[in-house]
Parts: structure tokens; sequence; C-alpha cells
């Protein structure tokens, strides 16, 4: 069976710089920053969606990333990340969430106009 677990850096435990770094990219989606901020189930499944989504940026471009480490500030150490990503990839870093239930906003693709 395949590991689930979403990894981030292993340093985000020891180094202050890097954990910084990685809460600017969820403040900067506005996606909650740990688990117990999550107070319903779509907050759980936003922080999930971008902790995933982070954690593969940060995989895809580590050399990236880790070149603006103690150059920057976290803060603005983020905003580049992302633009640089945006630019490299044509997507960003957190992506929008899929919607998987169909309500009075979202398209009706799967029922048929009435002829």
């Amino acid at each position: 069976m395949k590991d689930k677990e979403i990894h981030l850096p292993p340093d985000i435990e020891c180094d202050v710089w890097v954990a910084a770094f990685i809460c600017e990219l969820h403040s900067y989606f506005g996606t909650p920053v740990d688990p117990q901020e999550c107070v319903t189930k779509q907050d759980r499944l936003l922080y999930a969606w971008s902790r995933m989504g982070i954690s593969n940026a940060l995989k895809v471009d580590e050399v990236v990333w880790r070149s603006l480490k103690n150059r920057l500030e976290p803060e603005i150490a983020a905003e580049v990340f992302i633009r640089r990503y945006y630019d490299q990839y044509g997507k960003l870093v957190v992506e929008d969430m899929p919607t998987f239930l169909a309500g009075p906003t979202h398209s009706k693709a799967l029922t048929q106009e009435p002829k």
C-alpha cells in the first residue's frame, strides 16, 4: 500500500525560516495553516488540498525555494516562489479546489436541457 501522507520538507520541524515560509504560502492563498484552525469539513478539505499543492510545489521546485532561504524574509520569499512557480508551470501553487457537488451556481453538465 502506498504512503498517503502529505510530505513537507523535514526541516519544517527544526528550521524557523522554512516553517514561516510554508505558513506564508498558506496565508497567501487564504487557507488554514494548521489543522487545529479547521472548524468545518470544508475547512479540513481546504487545508488538505492546499497542503497537497504546497507539498508538491516545494518538491518540484526545491532548488528555487531553497535558494531563497535566508536571503529573503519568508513573506517575500513566498511571493517570489509563487510567481516563479506560476511563470514556470502556468499554474498556481494552490489551485482552486474542485467542486464535487452540483449546486445552483455550478454547471449541470450531466443533465440534459429540455428540447
